[in-house]
């Protein structure tokens, strides 16, 4: 499961996204450690959400890339509110 190349992709993307959002949104390192954990599990929901869907609308092998990185800026959005 760890070692399959939609977690190491996903798990790229998200971590990505993250910093990109650390960088334009976050204030200390601690927000980055959130923003990462949301944003891993906002980017997982987001693609199996696109799964069960049937979605196809951008796909990177297994990975819905368009889908999933909605569902992670959308957990690190709500973070973001959340926190403040």
């Amino acid at each position: 499961m760890f070692a399959s190349p939609v977690f190491i992709l996903g798990s790229t993307l998200a971590t990505i996204w993250a910093a990109v959002f650390q960088l334009v949104y976050g204030k200390r390192f601690s927000d980055l450690v959130l923003y990462w954990f949301v944003g891993l599990i906002g980017f997982f929901v987001g693609q199996g959400l696109a799964d069960v869907a049937g979605l196809r609308l951008l796909l990177l092998g297994q990975v819905h890339v368009l889908e999933a990185t909605l569902g992670c800026a959308a957990a690190m959005f709500v973070a973001r509110w959340l926190k403040a």
